[in-house]
């Protein structure tokens, strides 16, 4: 059933293990290969303005290249950019003619326009799909071919082409749309579960299609979240879900365009056969995962998760899949190119790729803010990373901050911390994304209670914090106070510097609102209406401007109220 679909896996295997030969080789090697590939960046934009500007030709060595060059960020090439795609003007900051600009969020303000060329395309697809192939396929053998994939990756935005001709929107998109014309050979779901015209309830249209499908072989999603979300989802809806297998239709309660449910159900069948499998597993409960029951083929899942977002991944795997489906924790990438890779299986920390970028790192709150290479790098000190990509950016800074964990031959193993742009300071006491994130886990912990997602409000008027939790399966007699409580001290403990703040007044005591129930589903389906990225999707842990700040406080429960949804 599945031939077309694995022969187009197998093919070119050998040539994937030989990626990850040549990645062993230079891993043993980093800075020669940094070097090497900063020279030549340098000779391929010598001739550009930005090129002459600073001498790249007269460049010879990293020692140089830090002297003349200076630290940049956006707005350092905004005008540029702004030149390039309304202009059409070449050869200002890259030798080479982007092939793209990704859009991103756009939350504030104007949305940025990151340049993609070429170049930075192939690195992309040498390492998130050659690299992350070869790597599967070492790991779960013969398991890594089979039956279908399903996409949890959503598009809601549109294409649109800049006055320079060159597409703008989100990478998602262009990634997923290459496969459009074999996407039934590939995927369980139909396409406008992903291509999602407005008013169509996407999560229906995927967790019905793919219930359908026995022979499911792996998920692929942004974020391990986004398969939390699908889970949930299929947990709370499955009566609906299976009734409409059982009978071949799609319930009107379903929100879809009219044309879109017409098409749709015309191509369906009943299938009571399916349906009685899935109400057997489903009545069972959801005591002990249910996803394996489901799907026995599903090998593996390959979603980005970093050790600051392991509450949405081990609920994934205690709750719903259980330990023995693999997953593949993709590495650190961003709109400007892909840093690193896994090197185990179900590993928080990834290897930085030696010739992807040329790199440099500035220790975290340190004065004055020195980067250095990654010969210079510490295990247990935080950085953050400064990047020269191929497609015109020059010691970028990033704003990501990045824990060193340890070394891959001789190139630094890393985690994703925090954003240097989400640390909340009122006072000075600078508490990071991590820090919030690991107090809210903890105090769930703590009281009993299923934590589906927090937020993180700096309330300037009042001097203090507002944590926003959405919350499941609440212990009856668990008090508010409690938590409150709980997580004002767990802040304290993960931030010294936030108690001695609160204790000393500087700080009023922190408030604690509750969210109802699908809020935060609510919000990334809000997110994707306005056209943004599923890739950018991350979780708000900081509520950093008025759009989330309205929403999120607009949607807020009693507690005892709460605690009447969802009780245990």
């Amino acid at each position: 059933m599945y031939e077309a679909l694995n022969a187009m896996r197998r093919n070119g295997v050998e040539k994937r293990q030989r990626l990850l030969a040549c990645f062993e080789k230079i891993t043993k090697t980093p800075m020669e290969t940094q070097t090497q590939l900063l020279l030549e960046l340098l000779n391929e934009n010598k001739d550009t303005e930005y090129g002459r500007k600073y001498g790249f030709a007269e460049i010879n060595s990293i020692e140089e290249y830090q002297r003349r060059v200076p630290v940049t960020e956006y707005d350092d090439y905004a005008g540029y950019i702004d030149r390039m795609a309304n202009n059409g003007e070449e050869n200002l900051i890259c030798g080479s003619k982007p092939v793209w600009y990704n859009k991103t969020s756009g939350t504030v303000g104007t949305p940025k326009k990151i340049p993609y060329t070429q170049k930075t395309r192939d690195c992309f697809s040498r390492y998130s799909l050659g690299y992350q192939s070869g790597f599967l396929y070492r790991n779960v053998k013969e398991k890594y071919f089979g039956g279908r994939w399903l996409n949890l990756i959503r598009c809601g935005s549109d294409i649109v082409r800049l006055p320079d001709g060159v597409p703008y929107g989100p990478i998602s998109e262009a990634s997923l749309r290459p496969h459009i014309d074999k996407w039934n050979h590939i995927f369980p779901t139909p396409l406008e579960a992903t291509f999602s015209p407005k008013k169509t309830d996407a999560r229906y249209l995927t967790a019905r299609y793919a219930l359908c499908d026995r022979d499911i072989n792996n998920i692929n999603c942004t974020f391990t979240g986004f398969v939390l979300d699908f889970c949930r989802y299929i947990e709370k809806n499955w009566r609906l879900l299976v009734s409409d297998i059982e009978k071949g239709v799609i319930s009107s309660s379903v929100e879809l365009p009219e044309e879109l449910r017409i098409r749709l159900c015309a191509e369906l069948k009943p299938d009571p056969e399916r349906a009685a499998e899935l109400r057997a597993i489903f009545e069972e409960g959801f005591d002990t995962p249910f996803i394996p029951k489901v799907w026995r083929e599903l090998s593996y899942v390959v979603g980005g998760a970093s050790a600051g977002f392991s509450r949405y991944t081990n609920e994934v795997r205690e709750r719903y899949l259980g330990y023995d489906i693999a997953f593949y924790y993709r590495g650190i990438s961003a709109s400007e190119g892909i840093f690193s890779v896994p090197v185990e299986l179900a590993s928080h920390e990834s290897s930085l790729i030696p010739d992807s970028l040329f790199y440099e790192f500035i220790e975290a709150d340190s004065e004055p803010a020195v980067p250095v290479t990654m010969d210079k790098l510490e295990i247990g000190k935080k950085y953050e990373l400064v990047i020269t990509n191929h497609s015109g950016f020059y010691r970028y800074r990033m704003k990501d901050v990045l824990l060193v964990t340890g070394f891959y031959n001789r190139t630094p193993l890393v985690e994703f911390q925090y954003r240097i742009d989400k640390t909340v300071s009122l006072m000075g006491e600078k508490t990071t994304e991590m820090a919030l994130r690991v107090a809210a886990d903890r105090t769930a912990k703590e009281c009993g209670f299923m934590l589906v997602d927090s937020s993180f409000y700096p309330d300037t008027e009042n001097v203090r914090y507002v944590c926003v939790m959405e919350i499941d399966r609440v212990p009856k007699e668990l008090k508010e106070e409690t938590v409150r409580s709980a997580l004002e001290k767990n802040l304290e403990r993960i931030n010294p510097s936030y108690g001695e703040k609160l204790r000393s007044g500087l700080i009023k005591p922190l408030k604690l609102v509750f969210a109802q129930p699908e809020t935060y589903v609510l919000y990334k389906e809000m997110m994707l209406l306005k056209g943004n990225s599923i890739a950018q999707l991350k979780p708000v842990t900081v509520i950093g401007n008025e759009l989330q700040k309205r929403f999120f406080f607009a949607l807020t429960e009693d507690f005892e109220e709460i605690k009447n949804i969802a009780a245990r």
